[in-house]
């Protein structure tokens, strides 16, 4: 039982579709930029990282108990994403 084609029509058929497929325009990818999911880098590290504005004001008023003269201080939010407590009057 044959198939239809001879060997050379079918290599002619090939020949013929790869000419269509490379005649075609490619796709062009998107190009999108890669997503970092690192975690932030805390610039002051040696800080005590709070978790939450709640907890960080906790601390706050802890130390304010703790002292005759409490040393004024106040809370930031990260870059990193925690609390931190500074004495500084700039924030």
């Amino acid at each position: 039982m044959s198939s239809g084609f001879d060997d050379d029509e079918l290599e002619a058929y090939y020949r013929m579709i790869e000419a269509r497929s490379d005649a075609r325009e490619r796709r062009r990818r998107r190009n999108t930029p890669a997503i970092s999911y690192d975690e932030p880098v805390c610039p002051t590290p040696e800080k005590i990282a709070y978790p939450t504005l709640a907890a960080v004001t906790g601390a706050i008023l802890a130390v304010g108990r703790s002292s005759r003269k409490p040393p004024t201080l106040r809370c930031y939010e990260c870059r990193c994403g925690a609390w931190h407590l500074t004495s500084s009057r700039r924030i």
